[in-house]
């Protein structure tokens, strides 16, 4: 079953009926993207990664460190974010690397949140433990309503995977 398949089944469980997030077609992000429910996984992926990585020191990260981190060519980066600039989504500068604008933190900060709703669903009322893709996958195909419903469903803190979370204690605001 395939990330999207199982997103499904999830809204599924959580809502009562059937239903799917819109997938942009073209360069995987609208124009005026205002939600992670606008994007495609792979700009999902990259926004996310850039976010990661920049949360540890350097807000700018390099074409290479994406290309190690995604697993992907440095061709495949260096188009992408050749595109995510375009969109405004990041800043990127040749030779000094790529950090996100303030609309792609935002976009990215929600990316992390729906993974880490899903995780923590996984985790704590599942009770099976989900590889940070498959969660980032799943969290992205869901529509907002699904979401909120399966943080609903948690009924506690997140597990801290997000930057939504609040301090040590893992606090989600999502």
């Amino acid at each position: 079953m395939s990330a999207k398949e199982f997103g499904t089944t999830l809204w599924m469980m959580a809502e009562g009926h059937v239903g799917m997030a819109s997938v942009p077609t073209g360069d995987g992000c609208a124009p005026g993207a205002r939600s992670a429910s606008e994007i495609d996984r792979s700009v999902a992926r990259y926004l996310h990664a850039i976010l990661a990585r920049s949360a540890t020191g350097d807000p700018r990260v390099s074409t290479g460190e994406l290309s190690d981190e995604l697993g992907v060519t440095p061709a495949s980066v260096t188009e992408m974010v050749s595109r995510l600039d375009d969109r405004g989504l990041i800043d990127h500068e040749p030779y000094r690397g790529a950090r996100l604008t303030e609309r792609g933190r935002t976009l990215a900060v929600e990316v992390a949140s729906r993974s880490c709703v899903v995780a923590s669903f996984f985790e704590s009322t599942v009770n099976a433990a989900i590889d940070e893709r498959s969660a980032l996958d799943i969290g992205i195909e869901l529509p907002e309503d699904a979401v909120s419903r399966l943080h609903d469903l948690v009924e506690g803190p997140c597990l801290a995977l997000c930057p939504a979370a609040d301090g040590p204690s893992g606090g989600c605001v999502a």
